[in-house]
């Protein structure tokens, strides 16, 4: 009969009930089909790699509305991850100059994949921005999504994300919380150019705590932003 759909194959029927047996045990759709979408382009997503967030976008709009860039954007995304930042980044500014770093050889080995999938060059480096082993430089930007998940938070946080996404990439401890912060202050400090901007997404818990990080590094032009969602999310501000 017309309008009605055939009956799904033996190979078919199987597969779907695999889909559904993996979602019921709580695995993100993301890693089950290997895909996602972020600013309109397809990344590789695995259990390596945070699934990138829809309000993690806002990120990379605010890098392109920045004022006062040179001709020639040097542009560091430190804690790449999936390197969804970097490579959209690239994507629609070509002509910008795209690093990006991690401490996680899996995570980087995702993010060129990606790259390569996306048709955009990215220079990456394996580094702990933790450590005084950073690159130098210079950066017209410094852009990040680093752990800022509280352990006191796991309480509140959904299955998929607790079990199924990479604990390195999203926890701080309780005790020092804003630890990556004072480290990307510190990096801008000696690695941006001269007005130079970083931007970060940031623990909506933390948000004033966050911004004393880099107004106390004697940044300029101190912003917070909210997200799609109304929470505080982003900090811009100026070297």
């Amino acid at each position: 009969m017309a309008g009605i759909s055939p009956a799904l194959s033996a190979q078919e029927g199987q597969k779907l009930d695999l889909c559904i047996s993996r979602l019921l045990d709580n695995e993100p759709i993301q890693h089950i089909i290997g895909r996602c979408t972020f600013c309109e382009h397809t990344f590789k997503v695995n259990p390596f790699v945070l699934i990138p967030r829809p309000e993690t976008e806002q990120l990379v709009s605010m890098a392109f509305n920045l004022p006062d860039l040179p001709k020639h954007v040097v542009v560091m995304d430190a804690c790449t991850g999936s390197g969804c930042i970097a490579v959209s980044l690239k994507k629609e500014r070509p002509e910008w100059l795209l690093y990006a770093c991690d401490a996680s050889p899996e995570a980087l080995q995702t993010a060129r994949e990606n790259a390569t999938l996306n048709n955009t060059e990215v220079c990456f480096s394996l580094t702990d921005i933790l450590t005084s082993e950073r690159p130098k430089g210079p950066f017209d930007i410094i852009v990040s999504n680093p752990p800022y998940v509280m352990a006191k938070e796991e309480s509140s946080m959904k299955p998929h994300v607790l079990e199924r996404e990479p604990h390195m990439a999203l926890f701080v401890p309780d005790d020092n919380p804003l630890i990556f912060y004072h480290a990307i202050a510190d990096w801008g400090k000696q690695s941006l150019t001269p007005n130079g901007w970083l931007l970060t997404e940031i623990n909506p818990l933390l948000a004033e705590e966050t911004l004393s990080v880099f107004t106390q590094q004697g940044y300029k032009n101190c912003k917070i932003t909210n997200d799609i969602y109304d929470k505080q999310r982003f900090i811009r501000c100026q070297r």
